[in-house]
């Protein structure tokens, strides 16, 4: 949850409509996202998604977690 705090945070600072993010930062946030079990699994989607077009790197791939 401090992973998505400090996501606010440096929106209100800058620009929100241009920033980016780099590809582990958002795999790191991915798993705080993925572990938190406040949001709906529609939630986690958005966010995911919605932070992946913030991304610059267009092959960026998410980590796996877990055993395979």
């Amino acid at each position: 949850m401090q992973g998505i705090a400090l996501l606010v945070l440096l929106l209100a600072d800058h620009d929100y409509s241009h920033w980016e993010i780099s590809c582990d930062d958002w795999n790191e946030v991915r798993i705080e996202i993925l572990s938190d079990k406040e949001l709906s699994s529609d939630a986690h989607e958005y966010l995911i998604d919605y932070l992946r077009t913030k991304v610059p790197d267009e092959q960026c791939e998410p980590w796996q977690i877990g055993r395979k």
